[in-house]
């Protein structure tokens, strides 16, 4: 049996490529290399969001379930996202005002730390 390099982990490689060995080689033409280092970036961002996807999103599924009172919902991927809009609506609407504020409060914080983590782990979002 073969085994591949996953996504993840080719996605690094063409990243670490771009960088070390066609970005150097466009010095003439700053606007190009800077290109380069966009699209490094993205592969590396790409990278990091297919590694960590399972872990990040499930963390998130299981604070919205509890915060919504919605444990019976499976697991699954469409679920996330009709309740990241159910808790949009009830922001919006003022229907959480005053009701587990600091749940709330503290899964708006990790989610968007979570999301920072794979999108920019330079960035430093305290603890």
């Amino acid at each position: 049996m073969q085994t591949r390099p996953d996504q993840s982990t080719l996605l690094e490689a063409l990243g670490a490529f771009l960088l070390s060995e066609i970005s150097p080689k466009l010095e003439a033409d700053k606007a190009l290399q800077f290109r380069v280092l966009i699209a490094a970036n993205l592969a590396s961002m790409v990278s990091n969001e297919l590694r960590t996807a399972d872990v990040r999103l499930s963390a998130e599924l299981g604070r919205l379930k509890t915060l919504l009172g919605r444990e019976d919902l499976s697991d699954e991927l469409p679920n996330l996202e009709l309740l990241n809009r159910r808790l949009a609506q009830e922001l919006r609407s003022g229907a959480r005002d005053g009701v587990d504020e600091a749940a709330t409060l503290d899964h708006l914080l990790k989610t968007a730390k979570e999301t920072l983590e794979v999108t920019n782990p330079r960035f430093d979002v305290g603890d």
